[in-house]
């Protein structure tokens, strides 16, 4: 199994956030020390971002580069495919883009997860719903060689698209073969959602996953059954990566070296 590590991306602000931050070639140098495969980047604006030189600071780690997170995008600055705004639309889509253009060097995916939106008041869900799927759409069009990747987001971060059957169902009508899906263990267990059944529903859209522990500590730190999951994962025959994304409790090199261990001696059983 690939394993990867979230990490944050410098325009990213100092914060709580669910990855590592700080100066990228230490950091990915301590990633590749503890065994992870690769980096998961999670940005905020792409375009502020040095593309070339987080390519070869990745290649001197020999770190791959599986996919980029947006949720910094809508948790930073508020922008979300599903704003009333067109103009703010249009900014979000330029920011997916962007994501997608850095993602393309690595042959990695571009997740949307809080990035599409929120239903709001006074706005029909049909239309909200419209709207997301015309971003999402345009983004494909855009980059039809890059692959995008839906996440079903828990109760605590959206209010629509926050179940795996749901969200397969909203993909499939997008039509677009560069559009898949993202599980994400804290998700579907919030949303009291059968693991298994959640890989099931997922089914040939599923193409990425991210691994947590109970209140988003680093796996194996919690109470959540991770074995159990993950094998659900291997009985599908599930192949791709696997990012480790949590907060840095009790501090970045604990989390890190704790997720890792697990990881490593789950896998070595079997």
């Amino acid at each position: 199994m690939k394993l990867a590590y979230m990490y944050a991306t410098p325009e990213v602000a100092p914060a709580h956030v669910t990855a590592i931050q700080g100066d990228a070639a230490a950091c990915f140098a301590r990633i590749r020390e503890l065994g992870y495969e690769g980096v998961e980047l999670l940005v905020r604006d792409p375009r502020a971002i040095d593309h070339g030189l987080i390519e070869r600071q990745l290649a001197d780690a020999g770190l791959a580069m599986p996919a980029v997170c947006t949720g910094e995008v809508y948790g930073e600055d508020g922008l979300s495919l599903a704003d009333p705004d067109p103009a703010r639309r249009a900014k979000t889509l330029e920011r997916m883009i962007a994501a997608m253009d850095l993602a393309a060097r690595f042959g990695a995916m571009v997740n949307v997860g809080r990035m599409r939106g929120r239903y709001q008041d006074g706005i029909e869900p049909a239309r909200t719903e419209a709207w997301v799927s015309e971003g999402m759409q345009a983004a494909a069009d855009a980059r039809p060689t890059t692959r995008i990747v839906l996440e079903p987001v828990n109760r605590h971060y959206a209010n629509f698209l926050m179940r795996t059957a749901e969200a397969a169902r909203f993909v499939r009508r997008l039509g677009r073969s560069n559009i898949g899906l993202m599980l994400d263990l804290a998700h579907i267990t919030i949303e009291g959602e059968v693991h298994r059944e959640s890989v099931a529903e997922a089914g040939d859209l599923f193409w990425h996953y991210h691994v947590c522990d109970s209140d988003r500590k680093a796996v194996g730190h919690g109470e959540w059954d991770i074995a159990a999951a993950l094998n659900d994962l291997d009985a599908i025959g599930y192949d791709g990566w696997i990012t480790a994304e949590h907060f840095q409790i009790p501090d970045a090199k604990t989390a890190m070296a704790q997720s890792i261990r697990w990881l490593n001696g789950h896998y070595h059983k079997h």
